[in-house]
This record gives structure tokens, sequence and C-alpha cells, in this order.
């Protein structure tokens, strides 16, 4: 192998270099048993002696290869790499490129056992007669540096890595030599356990051929500048490649592409000298360009485009589950060394669909900085089909207005906020716990404002966390004196479901969120406590969702009711087999009947009926579902809605991903152009609900919800007198109260619940008419993304402080 030029100054360097080499070859003929006249000198004895106690035997670790994450029809999401490398079989690489390395690195490696003394020797007499040195290490000696040097390369920073491989790849002095000696007796002992054959397998696959960023092992490489496989690489391309090794950067075609010219023509004489190719092929082969056709390679999520948050999320997902190995290092190395095929549950029509939609409604670059995300769950399989929200994937340490890496849709363990407050759409719990108490959906409750003092509620089998609280509908609104559990659900009234948990037992109420894989978004479970020792989610104020958690839980608690009560943990993996072809086990859904079918099926059809005079009377979609509003205190700002198909559960988050927002909840500002009024579930997160489910709902399971039995409906009352006529220029609350919008906005409080809007005529709730913003542009500027969103808790003393609200 030829290597770079040396000054004539060099020469008597070169000649003591001669007589070192001299006693290497000495020492080598002596350490394997070769017979030779002079071998008896002490110098050559010392060094037999340090040969003898070299290891010898490689230990060979399996090459890192990029793993690849695919959507569910099979489409590429990301490919994670540490060094991009796809291993091939010889069979499967192209002979011309066997031929050109062969030609080029060591022409003698079909003849030699590992080390070529008679290269060794005819290199040293190179060295001293020409100004060009001349290398000596065989191909398997290659072999066994490029091992020694990924294995120095892996682990630790950076910086330790580099100095690790600086001391591995130093040839000068005695150190130097001694590593000579180390490769010389590993190859001899490579030789010995694998036929010539194998090594040059070996040696193929995990060279280094340069490329930006780096290819490793031919097949990469071929993929990567032509776009084809190894096994049908051209002379002129095999050459190249076979170039490439001597000096990667200086020879990089990409960057060097005169210097990458020069040195394939340099491996196509060789080839030609040594007869791998004839005269008419080395003269064809001269005449042709690089003709480079790149590929790039993209690495991590950074490069999915929309889907990123959801590769992130399935990354994370690795990360943190400990069935990848024992340590986060050590789960990522697996992904980013372990040539990994990692099937997702990831629906790309519906994933398009979703980012048109969100980013349509709420652009990225908003000047309100308002956020929304969108996570859609299959029930009774737990499968994420869609994860989206309107922002861009950026890991940059100060990502741009419009860019982050937070995923809102999941909580801080799988690297996104600490949640979002959720709402009315947490009063599906309570009213869950309300049927398994052995209510009916038409027993009925006072819904008349009140304040409960502690004394009046219920925990069996939890901690006691009461307060007196104080809460109310939307502007202070009494409620009427009497409704049914099931009016109270399609109107979404907070004094009416106030009313129902005082009635039954806190602890199943936070229960039965648990059973559905309800969190807080930090990871906690609805148990843990706050700084007061409190344990929020058993604070009487949950009831109307001070609770913070994330779409994916809230989606996938939704999809539970949909398939009677089955719930199944949301997974984003379908299967991942190793770069062996063996599959390796993934995260469970652990479907199981969470709640009973019963209950299960009153609820569900609760909310369908939401679509019938109650808050999703506009959100319908031509097809059974069931769905439900919720909307924070206005100082929070938050909206969500969160529906159902029988075959997809949705849900959708709109809020400030950087803390409250109570221009937002109260409507002062503009979204996408347009003032939707407040922020409430129906106005501008409804909206997004109705259009991607209307859109996409029929790809899956579609069919109407079941009545229920007696035993969960109830006795039929009367219908109920109609409510007092309110000024058509009032809009009423969720309970049929009357309210100005000239008043809307609600003065915080110690307890963040919530307000939702109800037509007068209807009992039903309707976006606010969208109305174009002025034309001048508002002066506030979109929040910077952070680091994880912030919200307002439970509210003080202990969460019992008066609210007002409702979804």
């Amino acid at each position: 192998m030829v290597s770079q030029g040396k000054s004539a100054g060099s020469a008597l360097g070169a000649f003591f270099g001669f007589i070192g080499i001299s006693c290497v070859v000495g020492v080598l003929m002596a350490g394997v048993g070769i017979p030779a006249a002079g071998v008896a000198a002490s110098g050559t004895k010392s060094g037999i002696k340090v040969f003898n106690s070299l290891p010898a035997t490689l230990s060979e670790k399996p090459l890192a290869q990029s793993s690849t994450m695919l959507a569910a029809d099979g489409s590429v999401i990301a490919k994670f790499y540490w060094e991009n490398r796809i291993e091939e079989p010889l069979s499967k690489i192209s002979k011309t490129v066997q031929d050109a390395t062969v030609a080029t690195e060591d022409y003698r490696f079909f003849q030699h056992g590992g080390v070529d003394l008679q290269g060794i020797a005819r290199a040293a007499v190179h060295d001293v007669l020409s100004p060009n040195l001349q290398g000596a290490s065989t191909l398997t000696q290659q072999y066994v540096k490029n091992v020694l040097v990924e294995q120095a390369a892996e682990g630790g920073d950076s910086k330790k890595a580099a100095a690790r491989v600086a001391k591995v790849t130093d040839s000068s002095g005695m150190s130097g030599i001694s590593r000579k000696l180390r490769q010389a007796k590993l190859a001899i002992a490579i030789e010995k356990k694998y036929s010539k054959k194998e090594i040059l397998n070996r040696y193929l696959n995990i060279n280094n051929y340069g490329g930006s960023p780096r290819q490793y092992g031919v097949e990469a490489a071929s993929r990567h500048f032509w776009g084809i496989h190894a096994s049908k690489l051209s002379i002129p391309q095999a050459a190249l490649l076979a170039g490439i090794v001597k000096d990667p950067s200086a020879f990089n075609p990409e960057t060097h592409p005169k210097a990458a010219l020069n040195r394939r023509n340099t491996v196509l004489h060789l080839m030609h000298e040594h007869g791998y190719i004839n005269a008419s092929q080395y003269a064809q082969a001269k005449k042709t360009g690089l003709n480079l056709n790149i590929h790039e390679t993209s690495n991590g999520c950074a490069n999915a485009g929309i889907s990123a948050y959801f590769c992130d999320y399935v990354e994370q997902t690795i990360a943190t589950s400990p069935q990848f190995g024992k340590t986060v290092s050590d789960r990522l190395g697996l992904l980013t060394r372990g040539g990994l095929t990692i099937k997702t549950t990831l629906d790309p029509k519906l994933e398009h669909s979703a980012q048109r939609i969100v980013s349509g409604r709420v652009p990225d670059t908003d000047p309100s900085g308002v956020g929304q995300a969108l996570t859609t769950v299959q029930p009774g399989t737990g499968k994420v089909l869609a994860m989206v929200q309107n922002r861009k994937y950026s890991v940059a340490p100060k990502p741009k207005d419009g860019y982050t890496s937070v995923n809102y849709n999941v909580g801080k363990k799988l690297h996104g906020g600490s949640g979002f407050q959720v709402g009315s759409t947490y009063k599906v719990f309570t009213l869950a716990a309300w049927l398994k108490d052995g209510h009916t959906l038409h027993d009925r409750v006072d819904a008349t404002r009140r304040n409960f003092p502690a004394s009046s509620w219920t925990y069996k089998g939890c901690p006691k966390n009461a307060g007196a609280w104080d809460p109310h509908n939307s502007e202070d609104g009494e409620g009427t004196s009497s409704m049914s559990a099931l009016t109270a659900t399609v109107q979404s009234v907070n004094t009416a479901f106030a009313a129902m948990a005082n009635e039954i037992n806190m602890c199943d109420i936070q229960g039965a969120a648990k059973k559905l894989g309800v969190r807080w978004g930090n990871g906690k479970s609805l148990d843990a406590k706050n700084a007061n020792g409190s344990i929020p989610a058993l604070f009487p104020s949950s009831v109307l969702g001070t609770v913070t958690t994330t779409p994916l839980d809230m989606a996938s608690a939704y999809a539970a009711f949909a398939d009677k009560g089955k719930y199944c943990a949301p997974v984003g993996i379908t299967s991942i087999t190793n770069a062996k072809g063996k599959k390796l086990p993934v995260p469970s859904a652990n479907c199981h009947q969470a709640i009973s079918k019963k209950i299960a099926t009153g609820v569900a059809w609760a909310l369908t009926q939401t679509f019938n005079g109650g808050t999703t009377e506009d959100l319908k979609i031509g097809m059974p579902a069931g769905a439900k509003t919720g909307t924070t205190n206005f100082s929070v700002g938050a909206g969500w809605l969160d529906g159902f198909t029988k075959g997809m559960s949705t849900a959708v988050w709109t809020g400030s991903p950087t803390g409250n927002d109570p221009a937002l909840g109260n409507g002062r500002i503009p979204v996408g152009g347009h003032y939707y009024g407040p922020n409430y579930g129906a106005a501008i997160s409804g909206p997004t609900w109705q259009a991607f489910m209307k859109q996409n709902a029929k790809r899956y399971k579609v069919g109407k919800f079941a009545k229920p039995g007696n035993d969960i409906l109830g006795y039929t009352p009367p219908p109920e007198p109609p409510e007092p006529t309110t000024n058509p220029d009032q809009e009423s609350n969720d309970s049929g109260e009357p309210s100005s919008p000239s008043s809307t906005s609600s003065s915080p409080s110690s307890d963040p619940t919530t307000t939702e809007p109800s037509s007068p005529s209807s009992s039903k709730s309707s976006p606010p008419s969208r109305t174009t913003a002025p034309t001048t542009k508002p002066t506030n500027a979109p929040h910077p993304p952070p680091s994880h969103p912030v919200h307002n808790g439970h509210g003080g003393n202990n969460g019992h402080g008066h609210g007002h609200g409702g979804h």
C-alpha cells in the first residue's frame, strides 16, 4: 500500500526504520516458528519474549449497524446510527470491489498467513531507497487495527474516545512497535480462526468509506454514493471505494472529487497490473467520471418530517424501557448500533391528515403562540395511529419561534412537558364512579350552586383530602335545582358533577382514572403527594379537571369506553428485530378489562348524546361517535375535545405550551387569524377533532354504540321544564344560565375549574363564530418553546377554593 511522500532529509530516518523493521521481522519469524539465520541476537530474544506475552485472541463485538424505524405501511420514518453501516455477506458484495480491494491493499492476501514477511522486507528496502513511504500491513492486519479502533471509539465522551483511538493508532517509538507486534500476532490468530473469504468479508463491512456523513461498509457506501447495492458495483465504482480506504477524508469524493478521481485511477492501474481487469476494461474505466448520485442518509428524528414527534415518542420509549438494556446509554446504544428494524403503529395517512388540519387551524408561527396537539389511539389494541402538534421539531438549544423538541402529546418521561389541565373531559371518571356506585344515568341531582363543607366528602380506601368547596358554573350561574346525571353530562354542568361526586366515594373517581391509565404529566401516579403532603388528584376540585395530564393518556382512557371497558396501554411499536433477524421483546399494551362492560357502555352512550343538544352539537362527524368537551378556568386558557368512534379515539388540546394564558382563555387574542371568543373546548379544539375524525374515522371500525340496560339507564322521568328565555345578546353557560359576552372573563381563583357555553334555544354548545381578525398585527409575540410546559396545579387551600366553569 503506497503512502504519502517524504523529504530527502528523512532518508536517514528511513534507514534506521529499516534496522527496526529488520528486528521486527526477526521477532515475527522466531515468534511464529520460522527458522532464520542470525535471529539469536539479544534484542531479538527480548522481542520474542514481548511477542509471546502479547494477547493471541482478538475480542470481536458485532459491528455497529444502523437501525431503521418504519411506519405501519413499511415506509421509513427515520434511521439511527453511530456508524451508518449495513452488513452484507460476501455473496452479496460485487466481485469487482473484492478484487479492487485485494489489488490495492494486499495483492499477496491469498498467499500469506496474516503477516507478510516478504512484504515487510520489500517495504523496508523501498523506504530507504524511495522518496515515497510504502506500508507493509496486510489486509488482515488492517482488519485487526479497524476492530481495535472501533472498540476504542465506543462509549464515553468524544474527547476521551478520540484519545483512545489515537493511542491504538500511534506507530511512533517503542510503544508503536509493540502495537505493531500485537496487531501482527492477532492477525496470525485471525488467519487461523477464519477463512480468507471470511476475513475479506469482515474487512469490507468494517471499513470507513468516507462520504458526508461517513459511510461504513461497502453496502452503505454503495447506497450513499450511487443508490445501488454493493452487488451491483461497476469496475470504476469499485475502484473508487477501494481507493477511499487509504484516507477517507482526503479522498472523500463529495469534498475532494479531483483527489478521489486520481486515487480511483491509481486503483484501476493496480487492478490491471495484478490481472483483475484487462487493458480494454482499464482504458474504458479510466474515461468515466465519478458519476455520483448522492442519497442522503438522515440520522435521528430531526429528519422524520411531520412524524418527528411520533418518532421521538418511539425513541424515548426505547430509551426508557428496561427490556432494551440496563441503562439509558445501553438502550440508545442498541438503537444506534444494533441494526434494528423497528416496526411502528403509525398510520402515515392519518398522520398527514392530522398535521394538515392542526397546522391549518393554528399555524406553527401564529403570533398568538398558541399550541395545539392531537393524538389518536386505536381502541382494543392501544396502537398510537397519529401524533402531531403545531410545531416543527428541533433539538437546537435555542430553537426559533414555531420550533421545539418538547412533545406536547406525552409526559415528561417521554420528552414531553408536565401535562395540561384537562377540564371537563375528566368528568367521565366521575360518571363511571357514579354508575359503579349503583346510580343510573337518569338519577337526579341537585345542581344548585352551594358550598360543600369538608365533612360532606366521602373517602373510603384512600386518604381524606377534602376541604370546603364552592364550585360554580359559567359566570357564577346558580344552575337548575334538579337534573339527571345524563343531562349534566350532555350539558357539562359543573355544579351537578360536584353534587354527584359529593354523593359517592372520591376514591372511586380517582380509581377510575388510574384504572384507565391517567397519570400526572410528570409521570407520577395520581396518588402522588404535593409539597404539603396532600394528594391533589383527591381534592374535590379534581372532579372538574384540575389534574394535568397528556393527550396520549386521555385518548387511551377514552378508547377504553369505546371498547366496552377494555383498557390498552398506548404502544407505538409492533415489533423489533435485530441485525440477525431475531425478534426482541417490545412493550406490551397489556389489554385488560379495566372497568365493567356495562359501566363502559353507559358512559360511552352518554357521550354519544352530547351531539344531541349538548356541548358537541355542532361537531357531528356523520357516523356514530361519543365525545366530551373540556375547558379550563379562563385564567388557564386551555380547551380540549376528547372523543371516539369504534375504531379511533382522538384527543385534541389547545392552549399555551409555556403556562397559563388568560388572554387566550378569555378570547382576547386572535388564533390563526380569527377571534373565537373564549377558548371553550368546542371553539378551537372541537373543529380540529371534527375535521380529522370526519375525514379519517371510516378508515377504521365504525358502528353504533349500544344503549345501556335499565340498570344503567334508569327510569326516564318526564321532560324537564324549559329554561327561561334569555337575552339573545347574552351567551348562556352549560346549565342554561345567561351570561354577558362583555364579562366572560373569570377572575383568577384558587381553583382553576372550567367554563363552557351552550345555546339558550337548544341547550347546546357551539363554537363562537369565527370573526376575521383586524388587519393590524397583534403586538403579542409567540411564546418561545419551553423546556417543558408549566401549568397551575389544583389551586390553594388543598384545591377547595371556589372556582367556576364546566366543559
